[in-house]
């Protein structure tokens, strides 16, 4: 759980958004109904339709400019920002609060600091993997039965 948290946090951090310090003061405007949106940003933001009526106006926003760069990105990018999209909206509204605090905790620190826990995180990403291959190797490869 905690690593769905730190990957999807710092996968907003790498899309810009999940800080408000970076939205300037304006006068808010009116909510973005689900109904309003194009079928294009429905179409991206599709993992999100069953929450959207819970999300206030910032958070709204700030998903629409995701759905509206998403044809811009690349394939890749493009899968991952599902995926992530996906596990966002799986978690609870305390582990999405969590996550927030984490991103902007992350946000705080110095350059160099952030990329030496980027470095970190894909060294641990690597381990995970190497560990759950060699899991997959030991209980994947059957006994040969008794004869």
């Amino acid at each position: 759980m905690v690593k769905a948290l730190l990957a999807i946090a710092l996968c907003l951090g790498f899309l810009g958004i999940g800080s408000a310090a970076t939205v300037p003061a304006q006068p808010k405007p009116a909510k973005l109904e689900w109904s309003e949106l194009k079928p294009a940003q429905q179409q991206v933001l599709a993992p999100l339709k069953e929450q959207w009526g819970e999300l206030d106006t910032t958070r709204r926003q700030k998903w629409v400019k995701v759905a509206n760069a998403y044809p811009k990105m690349k394939p890749d990018e493009q899968q991952r920002l599902r995926d992530r999209m996906y596990d966002w909206a799986k978690l609870t509204p305390e582990q999405r609060r969590v996550a927030r605090a984490k991103y902007q905790a992350l946000n705080k620190m110095p350059a160099a600091k952030r990329e030496e826990v980027k470095v970190q995180w894909q060294q641990y990403q690597q381990s995970l993997a190497k560990s759950e291959a060699a899991a997959g190797e030991t209980s994947g490869g059957a006994a040969a039965p008794a004869q």
